[in-house]
């Protein structure tokens, strides 16, 4: 899998996760973000993202390429992961302003004098989308590199056994 190769599943990843996390709201509007639940949303994804860039360090041999994919498959799927929760913050705002979570922004929402909570709420999280995209870049450079040292640890299992089934 090329670095370009891994832009399409990324954008798929990002469509599937926002739908999921779309669903996740309209089901339960009120849950709140405690660690197990992100763990349970993200790890999956970050799985999928270590699984591309081990076919791409298995396909090349090159740990840098495996890298590549997985910086680019999180950004890819990230780009469009953000969009979904810039529509699901949207289509729910009037229900989820409630969640235990959003305190602290309901809170800041109060005290900034803005008129519109949805205008106050889409400025911030539009102000934390280049941290977000950059941080999800981050951790696919972090599964790339994790996925890439699998992938060449293979190859090295993989020829070891090739050499010793010759020698039989």
């Amino acid at each position: 899998m090329s670095v370009i190769d891994a832009i399409t599943p990324g954008l798929v990843l990002g469509l599937a996760f926002g739908v999921v996390d779309l669903v996740g709201t309209w089901l339960f509007p009120l849950a709140d973000d405690t660690p197990i639940a992100l763990l349970a949303f993200y790890g999956p994804m970050f799985v999928g993202w270590g699984i591309a860039a081990f076919r791409a360090g298995r396909r090349s041999g090159r740990l840098a390429d495996a890298i590549k994919v997985g910086t680019t498959i999180a950004f890819a799927t990230f780009l469009v992961y953000i969009v979904a929760n810039f529509v699901r913050v949207n289509v729910f705002l009037d229900t989820i302003r409630f969640r235990q979570d959003w305190l602290n922004l309901v809170r800041r929402f109060h005290a900034s004098g803005s008129s519109s909570l949805r205008a106050f709420v889409n400025y911030d999280y539009l102000k934390g989308t280049p941290l977000k995209i950059g941080v999800a870049s981050a951790i696919g450079a972090g599964t790339g590199l994790l996925g890439g040292l699998a992938a060449l640890l293979s190859l090295r299992i993989n020829k070891a056994w090739h050499k010793i089934r010759r020698m039989r």
